[in-house]
């Protein structure tokens, strides 16, 4: 594994860390978005087995940070998603020794960012993107009003949410530390503010993929999602297979958001999402 600085931020290193497949036949990498809600998460926190999955399979794999909100705002986080990408495309033959072709993937807030930027006409075009209980918009009710799954936990008080909200820009944002920012965010219908900052609806609609506008120009899409997914809905994976010319939806049945935590109830996507790869490559 090599780890490189793709940009730096005020003062803050964006890092990547770059897994070499054995396979001397691999042409492409995956260039991967963690999840946690934009709040939390690391980008090395996909299981190794998974990764190894892609490795074997003759992926090269590239894992990115980008910055959290609330301390980063989402016009600024998605600067990172653009700056890893174009980092990539230029450096990768000079850093890594390999074809700067590239796969998008990402779970949950991680899927969202992959396949914003996978419709991103001034990026380098992606192959294909994998979206694992992700969404494609922010600007849906489930989005921006409170959870009804999150009101049944113990309420998050204000002054928690102000104490865990840093003062400074961060890239790695701990579970046990920031998950209390995220409930209190989904209770209150403030995920959308904490996130996205002051905004008119002309902001979000730039951040959020429209039918005739964005789904077209997409590359294929495979996408994985459970029917009882309680922090994104089932039919936010039914709008991109609805409206994307090539996909595969593959359905989860009755698991939990993060239904791929357990590895055996996660593998079967995994091994179906390399069939898809190989089947458009």
């Amino acid at each position: 594994m090599q780890t490189i600085i793709f940009a730096e931020k005020n003062g803050l290193a964006l890092k990547g860390d770059f897994y070499p497949s054995p396979r001397p036949d691999a042409a492409k990498t995956i260039i991967y978005f963690h999840g946690g809600g934009l709040i939390w998460g690391l980008r090395n926190d996909l299981p190794e087995t998974y990764r190894n999955l892609f490795l074997e399979a003759g992926y090269h794999f590239f894992a990115v940070d980008y910055r959290l909100a609330p301390e980063t705002k989402l016009p600024v986080i998605y600067e990172d998603v653009q700056d890893a990408i174009s980092w990539f495309e230029a450096n990768a033959r000079a850093e890594f020794g390999v074809a700067n072709a590239f796969i998008l993937f990402g779970r949950s807030a991680g899927a969202y960012l992959a396949l914003q930027a996978a419709a991103d006409a001034t990026l380098p075009t992606a192959d294909a993107v994998l979206s694992f209980y992700g969404y494609a918009s922010i600007d849906g009710s489930w989005y921006q009003n409170p959870s009804p799954h999150y009101a049944k936990l113990p309420t998050i008080p204000a002054d928690l949410k102000t104490a865990l909200t840093g003062k400074t820009e961060l890239t790695e944002g701990y579970i046990e530390k920031r998950y209390a920012l995220y409930i209190y965010c989904r209770q209150k219908g403030q995920w959308l503010d904490e996130v996205f900052g002051p905004h008119q609806d002309a902001d979000i609609d730039a951040f959020s993929l429209e039918d005739m506008r964005d789904f077209s120009f997409l590359p294929p899409v495979f996408i994985a999602h459970s029917t009882t997914d309680k922090d994104v809905p089932y039919i936010e994976a039914e709008k991109i297979a609805q409206t994307t010319f090539q996909n595969e939806l593959f359905t989860v049945q009755n698991l939990e958001h993060d239904f791929d935590s357990n590895i055996d109830d996660g593998l079967p996507a995994y091994k179906q999402a390399l069939r898809f790869l190989e089947e458009y490559k």
